[in-house]
Formats: C-alpha cells, sequence, structure tokens
C-alpha cells in the first residue's frame, strides 16, 4: 500500500533569512505559500528546505522495503532521511525512488528535501541503487515545487523494477503484445502476478529463482492509436495495460502502432 506524504511540509529559507517560515502541502509551487513580492525566478535562485514528520510503527519496520518516492521535481535537491542525506535529485528525471528502510527508526522520524544550488558531487553516481525511470523531463522554465504527492510504497515481498512491451506485428495481420514484468524478491514468499490487456489477463507465480515474468497477448484486431510524426507520442488511441503485483495495482498505457516496437514503463 501507499503511505501518502501529504501532511504539511515545513518551508524554511537557507539564502535570504529574512522572509518567514511557513507550511505546504503537495502538489504545489513553494510560489503559492511564499510571499507574494517573490517571483518565480527570485525563487528558483534561492535555497530552501523542506522537512515533515512521520510515525513509523513496527509493522512498517518488519517490510521487506520501503520506498520513498518523489515525482516532479525539477530542480537540484538534496534528501534526508533522519539526518542522514539518502539520495540527490538532479532534475534530469521525473521519478526517484529509493529503499529508505534501513534509516527509519521506531517512533518519529523526519524527511528532509534540500532545494540547492547543483553540486558536483552528485549522491546518485555513487548510490546506483537508486531508480530514475521516468518520463522524460521538458524544457520548460524551473519552477520550485513538488509536482505530485511524496509517498511511501510499501512492500511486503516482491518489488517491481520495470515493465516492458514489444509489439509483434503480423504481416497477414494482427499483433502480438509481449509483455515483460521484472521484479526483484525481498522476502520469499507465495506471489503471483496479475497481467491484463484488453479484456485478457494472465495470473503467473513468481519464480525467486528469477528476475522476471513475460505474457503475450494475441490481438487479432488491434486498436491502432495516433502518433505525432517525428516523435513516439500518441495522440489517441491508447489503450490500458494493468499489472497487479504484491498487493500494488500497476496501469501503464499501450499505444499500439506499427511504428512502434519496444517500450519501457515507469512504476
Amino acid at each position: 500500500m501507499h503511505f501518502l506524504l501529504d501532511g504539511l511540509w515545513q518551508i524554511s529559507p537557507l539564502t535570504d533569512l529574512s522572509i518567514p517560515q511557513a507550511d505546504i502541502a503537495f502538489p504545489a509551487k513553494l510560489s503559492s505559500v511564499l510571499p507574494g513580492h517573490l517571483s518565480e525566478q527570485d525563487i528558483d535562485q534561492q535555497e530552501w528546505h523542506l522537512m515533515h514528520d512521520i510515525e513509523v510503527d513496527q509493522s512498517m519496520l518488519d517490510l521487506a522495503g520501503v520506498d520513498l518516492v518523489i515525482d516532479g521535481i525539477d530542480r537540484y535537491a538534496e534528501v534526508r532521511v533522519g539526518g542522514v542525506a539518502v539520495f540527490d535529485c538532479d532534475g534530469s528525471q521525473y521519478r526517484y525512488q529509493k529503499d529508505i528502510q534501513p534509516y527509519l527508526n521506531l517512533g518519529k522520524n523526519r524527511i528532509e528535501i534540500l532545494f540547492l544550488e547543483a553540486d558536483d558531487d552528485f549522491l546518485i553516481e555513487e548510490e546506483v541503487s537508486v531508480c530514475h525511470l521516468g518520463e522524460p523531463v521538458n524544457d520548460e522554465p524551473i519552477v520550485s515545487g513538488i509536482k505530485r504527492t511524496p509517498f511511501l510504497r510499501l512492500v511486503r515481498n516482491v518489488r517491481l523494477q520495470h515493465v516492458v512491451t514489444e509489439q509483434i506485428w503480423h504481416h497477414g495481420g494482427g499483433c502480438e503484445l509481449k509483455v515483460d514484468v521484472y521484479y526483484s524478491t525481498l522476502k520469499p514468499g507465495l506471489v503471483s502476478t496479475q497481467i491484463k490487456y484488453e479484456g485478457m489477463m494472465y495470473t503467473i507465480p513468481l519464480d525467486v529463482r528469477n528476475d522476471h515474468v513475460t505474457a503475450v497477448f494475441q490481438l487479432d484486431a488491434p486498436r491502432q492509436a495516433v502518433i505525432e510524426q517525428k516523435t513516439n507520442q500518441a495522440l489517441s488511441g491508447q489503450t490500458e495495460l494493468y499489472v497487479h503485483l504484491d498487493g500494488y495495482h500497476f496501469t501503464f498505457n499501450v499505444a499500439l502502432s506499427e511504428t512502434q516496437s519496444v517500450s519501457h514503463y515507469p512504476l
């Protein structure tokens, strides 16, 4: 299940200490709670400290993993748990996540996000365990804030790593959609995954000795999507792929088109 970090975060200035502290709930821009005389450019040029406290019980500590997931940070940020810097967001990805269970203690725990000037010493270069799968970042100007409520993903046995689809089109008509679900087993157990597409569903037991399962969907009359020229972006006609794994439901948009082949999907 998800543990939403949807309460108030305290925001404090690190550059201009005359700016008063405030409370903010995400998703939001920092400007939404800061004094009106500060422009977006002013805010982007300063450093900020965000902190949020959570209560951790024994059931959370007994889980196989606790992933901190942060989406939509467009500028450099350092993330700390219990005063320890655990990973960096360098603005190049949409989603960042890392297992923070080793940094949690029973009782109150503090999560901090520091919007800082970019440093050459990125933690993400040292911590290869940080997952960076996500949507490509566009070229819009940086606006300090977080575009989605941060959350903890509580992992009981198995962590979904990523999903890969391959479209195999036949000359005589129709196509096959090959779906590979990659996972890592943190705690052995009787776990299966359900993969559903276009009314068809496979239930596949997971082998702890393996790292992925595969399902192939035969489509006699596939609905092709409209793909924007010179890009892989679907303008319309996307279909939905569902993956249920270890208590979690994930939905991915699939654009069927003879111009497409292999696609990788974030969590």
